[in-house]
């Protein structure tokens, strides 16, 4: 049974094609671009693809590839990094629920953590109460913004490195500025994702580097998991 095309706009076919990488994918036409992405959003895959429409859908499709590439590895560190920092502190029931007015968890300790850091604690305690769940050490951990976990390697919290963070990472020089130096960026680039930013034009290979870094001063082991996991050096040989 032969196939219906359905024409679109200037006689173009809305089962156009995409050249070579974009393994045989649907392409998206120059009115669809405009309805669907805005072309101000488009331009700069124009650009970098020196204006060939079908090469910059290509960029296009292929910068929505790789972000979903860099948040499984930055997942697989968040999640490796805020365990390795919660087992720095004494451990307590797990089925216990954690409340910010009590300070038998490090969490909500002020001699520990800052009133901004706290409201932080408690605002993940709320949102999980409102869902219904009970606010375990666990969950409240789970909680946590990558942004929380970051404000911990700041100046402010020199003296909790001293005591307590730098056991998190035995494989690092001792010094919180060399965490600092690393998550900062991460956390930058995580949200440049996170808001859907094109970041092909970005040194990917050095931030790809970085993650690793990261989850090797931590556990050797563990970087050496997340990169057998990741798909980022196999989609940078794939770039358009």
């Amino acid at each position: 049974m032969k196939q219906r095309r359905v024409r679109g706009i200037r006689g173009e076919s809305s089962t156009t094609k995409c050249p070579i990488p974009a393994k045989n994918k649907l392409c998206m036409r120059p009115d669809q671009v405009a309805k669907w992405l805005g072309e101000p959003r488009f331009r700069s895959y124009l650009e970098a693809a020196n204006e060939q429409h079908p090469k910059a859908v290509s960029l296009y499709n292929w910068n929505a590839e790789i972000s979903a590439a860099f948040l499984e590895v930055i997942y697989h560190l968040e999640v490796l990094m805020r365990n390795a920092i919660d087992q720095q502190f004494p451990a307590t029931d797990p089925a216990f629920a954690v409340s910010i007015v009590r300070a038998d968890v490090w969490l909500c300790d002020s001699a520990v953590l800052t009133e901004e850091s706290r409201e932080k604690v408690n605002e993940a305690i709320g949102r999980l109460q409102r869902g219904g769940k009970r606010p375990t050490r666990g969950r409240v951990i789970a909680s946590l913004s990558l942004g929380f976990w970051q404000a911990l390697f700041s100046s402010v919290y020199e003296d909790l490195w001293r005591r307590s963070l730098a056991g998190a990472f035995p494989h690092g020089n001792g010094r919180r500025r060399e965490i600092a130096n690393l998550v900062g960026p991460i956390l930058h680039f995580r949200n440049r994702i996170a808001h859907h930013e094109a970041i092909f034009s970005s040194d990917l290979t050095g931030q790809h580097a970085r993650i690793l870094r990261l989850a090797g001063l931590i556990d050797a082991e563990a970087e050496g998991y997340i990169e057998s996991l990741s798909r980022v050096k196999s989609l940078l040989l794939d770039m358009p």
